[in-house]
């Protein structure tokens, strides 16, 4: 390597759009022990996924950095204005030229032994499918959770679009032990990586 020579930015000249899932008026899920909604632990990881993304060279279309929702709509909490904030959210990487998507939410379930971080994808879309099973296989070996879990196709808004697109359930706040790491800022940073 030649004195001076620029770092190597493996995702220069690739845009992705990286959506913390629920903000403002739509908590999302609420952690058991701590309180904690899933709002704020999906902006954490984003930004902490962003600052990795951008190190790499990829421009990143973030769809919030705040605790916002994405809708104009000013009445109470409907399914409309749930709908509006997920087409916004859309908009958001069509119009930043998103070359793929990744969507960040925390999981959570009845029983609280459900753990593990969870790819999913859209049915029939090859490239999100590939996307999805490579960041599967990325959270396994680089956080080790006890259960690994496989990348699914899934039924989400988000992943509508005609470029690979992605939502990653972090893990389980309904999960004690879990519900820890994700609290954890080195945790979250981990994620981001």
């Amino acid at each position: 390597r030649q004195a001076g020579a620029a770092a190597v930015k493996p995702l220069e000249g690739l845009t992705v759009a990286l959506d913390p899932g629920h903000g403002g008026y739509d908590g999302g899920a609420r952690a058991r022990l701590s309180g904690t909604w899933e709002k704020e632990l999906n902006l954490a990881v984003a930004l902490a996924t962003e600052q990795e993304l951008i190190a790499r060279g990829a421009t990143v279309v973030l769809t919030r950095r705040e605790d916002v929702d994405l809708c104009t709509d000013d009445r109470p909490a409907t399914l409309t204005k749930k709908r509006q904030d997920m087409q916004a959210r859309v908009d958001a990487a069509v119009q930043g030229g998103a070359d793929m998507v990744i969507s960040v939410h925390m999981n959570e379930y009845r029983s609280r032994a459900e753990s593990g971080p969870q790819v999913f994808y859209r049915q029939g879309c090859d490239s999100g499918r590939l996307l999805a099973g490579a960041m599967q296989e990325a959270l396994i070996t680089h956080l080790e959770p006890k259960k690994e879990r496989a990348a699914l196709a899934g039924d989400y808004f988000i992943l509508q679009l005609d470029v690979p697109s992605v939502l990653i359930e972090c893990g389980f706040i309904s999960n004690a032990a879990e519900e820890k790491l994700l609290l954890s800022k080195d945790y979250q940073q981990r994620l981001g990586e």
